[in-house]
Protein backbone atom coordinates (compact mmCIF):
# COMPACT_ATOMS: atom_id res chain seq x y z
CA UNK A 1 0.00 0.00 0.00
CA UNK A 2 1.51 3.36 -0.44
CA UNK A 3 1.65 6.34 1.44
CA UNK A 4 -0.94 8.25 0.09
CA UNK A 5 -3.15 5.05 0.21
CA UNK A 6 -2.25 5.10 4.24
CA UNK A 7 -2.53 8.68 4.58
CA UNK A 8 -6.09 8.36 2.82
CA UNK A 9 -7.41 5.26 5.42
CA UNK A 10 -5.70 7.85 8.12
CA UNK A 11 -7.71 10.70 6.95
CA UNK A 12 -11.22 8.88 7.09
CA UNK A 13 -10.79 7.02 10.34
CA UNK A 14 -9.24 10.46 12.26
CA UNK A 15 -12.66 12.00 10.76
CA UNK A 16 -14.60 9.43 12.47
CA UNK A 17 -15.59 10.53 16.01
CA UNK A 18 -17.24 7.35 16.60
CA UNK A 19 -16.83 4.11 15.59
CA UNK A 20 -13.30 3.83 14.20
CA UNK A 21 -12.96 0.49 15.32
CA UNK A 22 -15.87 -0.56 13.23
CA UNK A 23 -14.86 1.54 10.27
CA UNK A 24 -10.92 -0.95 11.12
CA UNK A 25 -12.65 -3.36 10.65
CA UNK A 26 -14.78 -3.03 7.69
CA UNK A 27 -11.64 -2.45 5.75
CA UNK A 28 -9.82 -5.07 7.07
CA UNK A 29 -7.22 -3.41 9.05
CA UNK A 30 -6.23 -4.37 12.07
CA UNK A 31 -5.86 -1.85 14.83
CA UNK A 32 -2.43 -2.40 15.71
CA UNK A 33 -1.30 -1.46 11.93
CA UNK A 34 -3.43 2.01 12.49
CA UNK A 35 -1.80 2.67 15.11
CA UNK A 36 1.75 1.60 13.62
CA UNK A 37 1.09 4.33 10.33
CA UNK A 38 -0.48 6.69 12.86
CA UNK A 39 2.97 6.58 14.79
CA UNK A 40 5.11 6.72 11.51
CA UNK A 41 2.59 9.94 10.37
CA UNK A 42 3.43 11.64 13.56
CA UNK A 43 7.38 11.00 13.65
CA UNK A 44 8.72 9.64 10.35
CA UNK A 45 12.13 9.57 12.27
CA UNK A 46 11.44 7.37 14.54
CA UNK A 47 11.40 4.61 12.61
CA UNK A 48 13.08 1.64 14.06
CA UNK A 49 15.65 -0.32 12.06
CA UNK A 50 14.64 -3.88 10.98
CA UNK A 51 16.84 -6.37 13.35
CA UNK A 52 18.68 -7.76 10.56
CA UNK A 53 19.52 -4.85 8.52
CA UNK A 54 22.96 -3.75 7.89
CA UNK A 55 24.28 -0.39 9.58
CA UNK A 56 26.58 2.16 7.13
CA UNK A 57 29.19 1.55 10.11
CA UNK A 58 28.87 -2.41 9.55
CA UNK A 59 29.04 -2.37 6.13
CA UNK A 60 32.10 -0.20 5.82
CA UNK A 61 33.90 -2.59 8.57
CA UNK A 62 32.92 -5.50 6.53
CA UNK A 63 34.83 -4.06 3.66
CA UNK A 64 37.61 -2.74 5.48
CA UNK A 65 38.19 -6.09 6.89
CA UNK A 66 37.74 -7.50 3.09
CA UNK A 67 40.40 -5.38 1.57
CA UNK A 68 42.70 -6.41 4.33
CA UNK A 69 42.34 -9.83 3.82
CA UNK A 70 41.49 -10.74 0.45
CA UNK A 71 41.70 -14.56 0.49
CA UNK A 72 38.81 -14.95 3.64
CA UNK A 73 36.20 -16.10 1.46
CA UNK A 74 32.47 -14.68 2.01
CA UNK A 75 32.04 -17.46 4.59
CA UNK A 76 34.64 -17.34 6.00
CA UNK A 77 34.60 -13.34 6.62
CA UNK A 78 30.84 -13.49 8.21
CA UNK A 79 32.18 -16.24 10.52
CA UNK A 80 34.92 -13.32 11.61
CA UNK A 81 33.06 -11.01 11.62
CA UNK A 82 30.70 -12.54 14.30
CA UNK A 83 33.88 -13.78 16.76
CA UNK A 84 36.16 -10.68 16.10
CA UNK A 85 33.33 -7.40 15.56
CA UNK A 86 30.82 -7.92 18.19
CA UNK A 87 27.88 -8.40 15.35
CA UNK A 88 26.48 -11.19 13.60
CA UNK A 89 25.91 -11.29 9.79
CA UNK A 90 25.67 -14.01 7.20
CA UNK A 91 27.47 -15.51 4.42
CA UNK A 92 24.94 -14.38 1.96
CA UNK A 93 24.82 -10.72 3.44
CA UNK A 94 28.81 -10.53 2.85
CA UNK A 95 28.23 -11.76 -0.47
CA UNK A 96 26.10 -9.66 -1.91
CA UNK A 97 27.50 -6.55 -0.48
CA UNK A 98 31.40 -7.82 -1.65
CA UNK A 99 29.70 -8.60 -5.24
CA UNK A 100 27.97 -5.26 -5.17
CA UNK A 101 31.64 -3.54 -4.63
CA UNK A 102 33.57 -5.90 -6.93
CA UNK A 103 35.31 -7.82 -4.29
CA UNK A 104 34.52 -10.96 -4.86
CA UNK A 105 36.98 -13.12 -6.75
CA UNK A 106 35.91 -14.92 -9.94
CA UNK A 107 35.69 -18.82 -9.90
CA UNK A 108 38.97 -19.97 -11.63
CA UNK A 109 38.17 -23.43 -11.96
CA UNK A 110 34.78 -24.42 -13.91
CA UNK A 111 33.77 -27.77 -13.08
CA UNK A 112 30.83 -29.42 -15.43
CA UNK A 113 28.45 -32.00 -14.34
CA UNK A 114 28.38 -35.01 -16.01
CA UNK A 115 25.30 -36.14 -17.36
CA UNK A 116 25.53 -39.16 -16.03
CA UNK A 117 27.92 -41.57 -13.44
CA UNK A 118 31.05 -42.50 -14.90
CA UNK A 119 31.18 -45.44 -12.60
CA UNK A 120 27.62 -47.30 -13.61
CA UNK A 121 26.77 -50.16 -11.04
CA UNK A 122 24.76 -53.46 -12.52
CA UNK A 123 24.47 -55.43 -9.44
CA UNK A 124 23.55 -55.15 -6.12
CA UNK A 125 26.71 -54.48 -3.70
CA UNK A 126 29.29 -53.82 -6.47
CA UNK A 127 29.99 -50.49 -4.93
CA UNK A 128 28.54 -48.79 -1.61
CA UNK A 129 28.42 -45.30 -1.00
CA UNK A 130 29.10 -43.62 2.99
CA UNK A 131 28.23 -40.74 4.27
CA UNK A 132 28.17 -39.14 7.66
CA UNK A 133 26.17 -36.56 9.19
CA UNK A 134 26.33 -34.34 12.26
CA UNK A 135 23.97 -32.96 15.10
CA UNK A 136 24.30 -31.19 17.88
CA UNK A 137 23.26 -31.79 21.25
CA UNK A 138 22.18 -28.63 23.41
CA UNK A 139 24.28 -29.40 26.30
CA UNK A 140 25.95 -32.41 25.35
CA UNK A 141 28.02 -32.44 22.39
CA UNK A 142 28.02 -33.63 18.43
CA UNK A 143 26.73 -37.16 17.62
CA UNK A 144 27.51 -38.55 14.26
CA UNK A 145 25.05 -40.46 12.22
CA UNK A 146 27.15 -42.85 9.99
CA UNK A 147 25.41 -44.47 6.81
CA UNK A 148 26.34 -47.04 4.01
CA UNK A 149 24.28 -47.39 1.03
CA UNK A 150 24.08 -49.37 -1.89
CA UNK A 151 24.93 -47.60 -5.25
CA UNK A 152 22.79 -50.01 -6.99
CA UNK A 153 19.35 -50.61 -5.15
CA UNK A 154 20.16 -47.14 -2.86
CA UNK A 155 19.65 -49.39 0.45
CA UNK A 156 21.13 -48.41 3.00
CA UNK A 157 22.68 -51.29 4.34
CA UNK A 158 23.67 -49.94 8.00
CA UNK A 159 23.55 -47.22 9.67
CA UNK A 160 24.87 -45.65 13.64
CA UNK A 161 24.83 -43.30 15.82
CA UNK A 162 28.51 -42.37 16.70
CA UNK A 163 29.95 -40.51 19.43
CA UNK A 164 33.34 -39.03 16.89
CA UNK A 165 34.04 -39.38 13.61
CA UNK A 166 37.61 -41.66 14.02
CA UNK A 167 38.09 -44.29 11.19
CA UNK A 168 37.22 -47.02 13.94
CA UNK A 169 33.75 -45.67 14.25
CA UNK A 170 33.60 -45.80 10.51
CA UNK A 171 35.36 -49.19 10.13
CA UNK A 172 32.56 -50.15 12.11
CA UNK A 173 29.48 -49.56 10.63
CA UNK A 174 30.96 -50.47 7.53
CA UNK A 175 31.46 -54.22 8.61
CA UNK A 176 27.80 -53.79 9.85
CA UNK A 177 27.11 -53.35 6.10
CA UNK A 178 28.59 -56.28 5.23
CA UNK A 179 28.00 -58.36 8.26
CA UNK A 180 23.77 -57.61 6.62
CA UNK A 181 24.75 -57.97 3.36
CA UNK A 182 26.32 -61.34 3.73
CA UNK A 183 29.39 -60.63 2.11
CA UNK A 184 32.17 -63.13 2.79
CA UNK A 185 35.36 -60.81 2.65
CA UNK A 186 38.98 -61.97 1.74
CA UNK A 187 41.65 -60.78 3.90
CA UNK A 188 44.28 -58.78 2.83
CA UNK A 189 47.60 -60.36 3.08
CA UNK A 190 49.92 -56.97 4.93
CA UNK A 191 53.01 -58.89 3.19
CA UNK A 192 52.60 -59.17 -0.47
CA UNK A 193 54.82 -57.80 -2.63
CA UNK A 194 57.62 -58.71 0.13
Amino acid sequence: MSLAEKATILAQVESQSRGKRQMLADLGIPRSTYYRWRQGQRDPGNRRRPWNQVTPNEERRILAVARESPELSSRQLAAWMTDNEGFAISESTVYRILRREGLVKRQEMQIAAAKEYHTKTTRPHQMWATDASYFRVVSWGYYYLVTVMDDYSRFILAWKLQKDMSADSLIEVVQEAVDAAGIQMNPVDSHCGT
